[in-house]
């Protein structure tokens, strides 16, 4: 397995499901609501379910489409999968008192 193998490997689940795109844009969109409740920092967990939310049509359209090969994941995969990892991190760290 390679480096390539394992960075893809966590949005191999989403490639070709835009259904389970949408999901996960709702799982974070819920976890931003909850963040917010709470008090914490919850925009980055909304920038990374816009980023999610946006990706879902793209993928219906290459999915409708039927693009076998498809250069745009090396972009979408890694920005998205850095962005995601990110922004829990940001936002379910507490914040430090001032």
């Amino acid at each position: 397995m390679g480096c390539l193998d394992l960075l893809f490997l966590p949005l191999e689940a989403f490639v070709w499901h835009p259904e389970r795109i949408f999901l996960m844009a709702g799982v974070l969109c819920l976890l931003f609501l909850l963040l917010h409740w709470l008090r914490r920092r919850a925009w980055p967990v909304l920038s990374v379910a816009i980023a999610w939310g946006l990706w879902a049509p793209w993928e219906a359209y290459c999915k409708a489409g039927g693009f076998n090969i498809r250069i745009d994941l090396f972009l979408i995969g890694p920005v998205l999968l850095i962005a995601t990892i990110g922004g829990l991190i940001v936002g379910l760290t507490p914040r430090s008192p001032d």
